[in-house]
């Protein structure tokens, strides 16, 4: 199984940790190529005798991304996509989804052995009311709507299955995978659920009503988000954080389960438990 490496995170760090990584696999004498994106080519030297390849050309194998959490979710369109495994390098913060280390890379000797758990998370996707055949974008944690200029609140008029119609007025509004309740979410007020949990959760941005609370739905809901009239400010529609496209007054989105799906690959003896505790400092008992 060849490993592509993905490094698109840029620093001092990174480049030191790339340079461990590739050396750490020729010694392993585990079969590699590196993706061509120029973040990724960054300060490697033509000795090191590595082989590019174009990501889009990548379609077998497994992807390993180097960075914090935010690297690998850039990866996931092209992922779910090809049905690629990916592995996670933690060099950001928190790092939920990239939980190996570079201070022990067994573990990722142990994936590629198939020793490691794979681990299948379900992806959000989204499209315009009026063009229901074109997705604009899939998501990992999380798809939002907020106001561009921070402040700025936004009306919402969120309907699920075309039958039940709330009203929000919120900075903005998320639409949550199990995935992303340990993202943006969580900052959000939302809780915690577990990733084998296929649910969704529907958590408003720094609601301007007390009564508002987060919601968690079936995962076959069809979720339609309408904003209202747009005075003196403007609104965006993200994916995993990436601005997808600029929404205009009155303008419709409609959310629900991809039939696409991820597949992350772990070392042996992970628990999403133990990560939670590990992540956010809870105290051991």
């Amino acid at each position: 199984m060849i490993v592509t490496l993905v490094a698109r995170k840029k620093g001092a760090g990174v480049v030191e940790a790339k340079h461990r990584l590739i050396q750490f696999l020729q010694d392993q004498s585990i079969e590699f190529q590196v993706d061509d994106h120029p973040n990724t080519l960054d300060a490697l030297e033509p000795l090191e005798q590595v082989s590019t390849v174009c990501l889009d050309a990548v379609k077998d194998g497994v992807i390993v991304s180097l960075g914090g959490d935010g690297s690998l979710l850039r990866l996931i369109g092209h992922a779910s996509k090809y049905q690629l495994p990916l592995i996670g390098i933690n060099l950001g913060r928190v790092g939920f989804l990239t939980d190996l280390s570079m201070d022990d890379l067994s573990g990722l000797v142990d994936i590629l052995q198939g020793k490691g758990l794979k681990d299948k998370r379900c992806l959000l996707e989204v499209h315009t009311h009026t063009d229901p055949a074109h997705q604009l974008g899939v998501a990992l944690n999380d798809i939002m709507i907020s106001a561009e200029t921070p402040g700025k609140n936004l009306d919402f008029k969120v309907t699920i299955d075309d039958h039940h119609t709330f009203s929000h007025r919120a900075d903005g509004f998320l639409v949550s995978t199990p995935t992303g309740s340990t993202a943006y979410a969580l900052s959000a007020g939302g809780p915690i659920i577990h990733p084998d949990l296929d649910v969704h959760l529907l958590t408003p941005i720094c609601s301007h009503r007390l009564s508002t609370r987060p919601l968690v739905i079936p995962p076959t809901a069809k979720i339609s988000i309408q904003i209202g009239a747009l005075v003196n400010r403007s609104a965006v529609l993200c994916s995993d954080g990436t601005p997808l496209m600029h929404l205009e007054s009155g303008a419709s989105i409609v959310i629900q389960r991809s039939q696409q799906q991820l597949y992350l690959l772990h070392p042996h003896g992970y628990h999403f438990f133990h990560a939670a505790q590990n992540k956010l400092h809870w105290e051991y008992a």
